[in-house]
């Protein structure tokens, strides 16, 4: 009787136990039951890392093509400064040819004048009397109103101040001495070539004699100015001065060019140079 009733008992246990079993297969086989989701996890991030990298080669691609667009127009822009340069430089040796050769020609005539208009005035004059002497004289006789060239300064009375020399000539030019401030500021020039004043000295130099409309002599002082200080402060107010200096000789096409260059060549310049160099292109109609 016992052995029947254990018999019967796990029979029913059996029974009972294999439906839950079957309902949670899952968790009787761990490894077997996941196996599926994690192959398709790491599939989806497969997929991920493969778009991610396909991005970025394409983000490569444009800035590589984006550098090489950049390289090509540095090019083109380097290529145009050349050319530009260039061009600018023949212009101003023409310029300069040009200056130079009817400089001259009117240098002489108006020597040749001036030796007539003296003889006629009042004879001949001393052989012995040096040019220097000569031209202190006409300068003192012709501005004894307002600097006699008595007070001219010299390099061995600035007893080498050049700074006292260039503020000497500089009171010239603001009183509108310019006769004197020439005579000055040549002298200057021509005794203190290291002076880091020799830009500026340079450039009222070209001034004093633009002042007198002396077209040819300016223009010449400016190009040779800029030519050797054209990285000084003064530079672009030298270029512009050059422009005004071939204005006055009626070279059009020339004082057009050389306008046209301040901004391109000093665009950092100040206002008044750029404004300037523009006023005067519209005047001419460049």
């Amino acid at each position: 009787m016992k052995k029947a009733v254990l018999c019967l008992l796990t029979g029913f246990a059996m029974v009972s136990v294999q439906p839950a079993a079957y309902a949670q297969g899952f968790s009787l086989f761990p490894g077997k039951g996941n196996q599926n989701g994690g192959n398709q996890a790491v599939q989806v991030q497969g997929t991920d890392s493969s778009m991610r990298v396909m991005q970025l080669e394409e983000q490569v691609r444009d800035l590589t093509g984006k550098i090489e667009d950049l390289n090509f127009q540095m090019l083109q822009m380097e290529e145009k400064l050349r050319k530009m340069q260039e061009d600018m430089e023949f212009r101003l040796q023409d310029i300069e040819s040009g200056a130079s050769t009817s400089g001259s020609t009117q240098s002489g005539n108006a020597s040749s004048a001036s030796t007539q208009s003296a003889n006629t005035q009042s004879g001949s004059v001393d052989s012995n009397q040096s040019s220097s002497d000569r031209t202190a004289s006409s300068g003192s006789a012709g501005n004894t109103a307002s600097s006699p060239s008595s007070t001219l300064p010299t390099a061995a009375e600035g007893s080498g101040d050049d700074a006292q020399f260039y503020k000497t000539a500089y009171d010239l030019i603001l009183s509108g001495d310019y006769p004197q401030a020439e005579q000055a500021f040549g002298e200057f020039v021509l005794s203190y070539p290291e002076s880091p004043l020799i830009p500026d000295a340079s450039f009222w130099l070209g001034e004093s004699m633009l002042a007198q409309q002396k077209y040819n002599d300016a223009a010449r002082t400016f190009l040779n100015a800029y030519k050797a200080y054209g990285e000084s402060d003064k530079a672009p107010e030298m270029l512009l001065k050059l422009g005004q200096s071939l204005a006055g000789l009626d070279n059009r096409d020339a004082a057009c060019a050389t306008f046209s260059e301040v901004p391109v060549r000093y665009p950092e310049a100040s206002q008044a140079v750029l404004s300037k160099a523009k006023s005067e292109m519209s005047d001419l109609g460049c």
